[in-house]
């Protein structure tokens, strides 16, 4: 079965029947429990994308339905003054990773920063996932560490 890869309006990830499922499992596996279970805010991200910060993307079986996505951010970053494109969501679900989805959503993702006149993409993965393994086979480097600490 054929998978589709496209940019696309938000509203079109956020109104597919599939999403409660993809989001279960993606906070499942990627989840901060410090910070508590994920609870994505539409309106804000919608009002990202309607400022022109905020790009999706939507992997989509022939038949239509939604089985990954990414969302990809375009600030410029005010410490140096140039586009960096920031992966904020990626996620494909575990049944179909095998079939490059996920390599082709982070493909478009370039092309899309690239579009965007950013300097580069950055992609973060929880430690132990999947993701974290397949980023530096693809060309990203481990560029910084991100540092949490619960305040509560």
């Amino acid at each position: 079965m054929g998978i589709e890869i496209k940019r696309c309006h938000l509203a079109e990830i956020i109104d597919a029947p599939e999403l409660p499922v993809l989001l279960a499992e993606y906070g499942a596996e990627s989840a901060n429990h410090e910070i508590g279970p994920i609870n994505p805010q539409f309106a804000t991200y919608l009002g990202m994308e309607s400022a022109g910060l905020l790009h999706a993307l939507s992997a989509r079986l022939a038949d239509g339905r939604l089985i990954g996505f990414m969302l990809v951010l375009t600030p410029v970053l005010p410490h140096f003054g140039r586009c960096v494109a920031v992966s904020e969501s990626f996620f494909v679900a575990s049944e179909h990773r095998s079939t490059g989805a996920g390599l082709r959503l982070l493909r478009a993702a370039e092309g899309l920063a690239r579009e965007a006149g950013a300097v580069g993409l950055m992609a973060s993965a929880p430690l132990d996932g999947q993701l974290a393994q397949v980023l530096p086979g693809v060309g990203y480097r481990d560029a910084s560490h991100v540092f949490f600490k619960g305040l509560t």
